[in-house]
């Protein structure tokens, strides 16, 4: 991994784990929020329940007073006193209530008052209750008694100890607002700063990542530029080297056949190599050629019918000369395909099996299945099997050497390329002892017509001239 690749991971990452810590952090004030506006509803209900209590138990008290009172007057000083009585009791009566509900309400509240003003409040409301049932009865006396004996130290203690849970109440729910104030503050100053650190942080990835988008389009354009140049010296050299190749694999030829120096020990032998050289070199300078051709797309395929045995013939017939043993069993058959590009997937299927192969190289055709397989086989060891699903591809090398010495490295993608656009397929089999590469290409048919295909047409596109077919053709002009 590169030194850019990794800066950029850990930039992410920074990136994300400063992300999440703001997420938590988030939720975590959010979650402080909430539970702090809870403790601050609970115990603000708790202290308005409180002062309930208080304002129902002085209620209770005065009015339960007040009651004893006008009945004290009204018997002492025989004067009508019966409405205020029952209003007055009437109150007392509501009063307990609300102090019952009050009682309760703080209980709810907090869920832990102190047991001991549940207990107080409750006999302080039976002091009361008492009174009233005196006075109900007319026993005036007696409830004068009670109220002097024991009304006021009831309520005495329950209201002292009410007033202790309404400050402890009260310094909660100032606790709370103080723990709120922070949280608030905190939470404003995390706003106020995550989010211009935020927009900072985005803005420069996004102009990083626009730079490295501008990088890559620079670069881009340049490797285009570096690739077309590649092309174009590619086939101006290919097409600068055709013309002596030309002339070297004739004169060669014309050599060869000269009587005077057929009668020479050496001269053939000589004659032979700088044939099978200049073949060999002719090859090269075709798939260099091809390659061009199919990188720029102006591949063009000639259909045609022809007979598959002449066109093997015609290509081992010069490796023969050149002193390759290579055997011929082709069916006789009628193949709709490109006579050149034919030619040249045979060619470089043999090349590579006299140079890679074993001793004993082969041609067999035969129809299968309405397509005609041309197997090109030889008895070597065969390819490594970490290979095979590279075998079609350009350069293909083996460790620190290509696989076909003498080989720029093109022949096999090239076989698929020219193959695939003739409508065929290729194919890698070991079987048998055999090394074997299998061609299948379509059969002719009575109503083939087309014997022209635009490159856009075919799965690939590659072709250079035969080196002696060019020759021959000058030659006959």
């Amino acid at each position: 991994m590169s030194i850019g690749a990794t800066k950029k991971r850990g930039r992410l990452a920074a990136l994300t784990l400063g992300v999440g810590v703001a997420i938590v952090v988030v939720f975590a004030l959010v979650f402080s929020i909430a539970f702090g506006s809870r403790g601050v509803a609970a115990h603000a209900s708790a202290l308005h329940n409180a002062d309930e209590a208080i304002r129902a138990a002085t209620i209770a008290r005065s009015q339960s007073g007040l009651a004893t009172h006008l009945s004290i007057l009204e018997r002492d000083f025989e004067f009508d006193a019966g409405n205020g009585i029952d209003l007055s009791i009437s109150e007392t009566k509501l009063a307990l209530r609300d102090l019952a509900a009050a009682i309760d309400g703080m209980s709810d509240a907090t869920g832990n008052v102190d047991v001991r003003i549940q207990s107080s409040s409750a006999t302080f409301a039976a002091t009361v209750q008492g009174v009233l049932d005196l006075l109900e009865v007319g026993d005036v006396d007696g409830a004068e008694v009670a109220a002097v004996a024991s009304l006021d130290l009831h309520f005495r203690s329950v209201i002292g100890l009410v007033v202790v849970e309404r400050d402890h109440e009260a310094t909660q729910v100032a606790a709370a607002n103080a723990l709120m104030g922070r949280i608030g503050d905190m939470a404003r100053f995390l706003v106020a700063f995550l989010v211009p650190t935020a927009a900072i942080i985005l803005y420069r990835e996004l102009s990083r990542r626009q730079q490295r988008q501008r990088d890559l389009e620079v670069r881009l354009e340049t490797e285009k530029e570096l690739n077309k140049a590649r092309d174009e010296f590619v086939a101006n050299a290919s097409h600068e080297l055709r013309t002596p190749l030309t002339s070297i694999f004739g004169l060669a030829h014309l050599l060869e056949e000269d009587p005077a120096l057929q009668a020479s020990e050496t001269a053939p032998e000589m004659a032979g190599m700088i044939i099978s050289e200049t073949n060999d070199l002719s090859r090269m300078v075709d798939d260099l050629l091809t390659t061009a051709r199919l990188d720029a797309g102006a591949l063009h395929y000639q259909f045609e019918n022809i007979n598959v045995l002449d066109e093997a013939r015609e290509v081992v017939d010069p490796m023969r000369r050149s002193g390759a043993q290579i055997a011929v069993d082709c069916q006789p058959a009628l193949v709709r395909s490109d006579r050149l590009r034919l030619r040249q997937v045979v060619r470089n299927l043999i090349s590579n099996a006299n140079k890679y192969g074993g001793p004993t190289v082969r041609i067999v055709g035969q129809v299968v299945s309405g397509w005609y397989e041309i197997r090109v086989e030889d008895d070597g060891d065969g390819i490594p099997e970490e290979l095979h699903d590279r075998l079609f591809q350009r350069f293909l090398h083996q460790g620190d050497l290509p696989l076909v010495l003498g080989s720029v490295g093109l022949g096999l993608s090239i076989v698929r390329a020219l193959t695939e656009g003739m409508g065929g397929a290729v194919w890698y089999e070991r079987r048998g002892g055999w090394t074997s590469f299998v061609v299948r290409i379509p059969l002719a048919t009575t109503d083939d017509r087309s014997l022209y295909r635009e490159p856009g047409e075919a799965a690939a596109a590659l072709a250079p001239a035969n080196a002696r077919r060019a020759f021959r053709s000058v030659i006959g002009r």
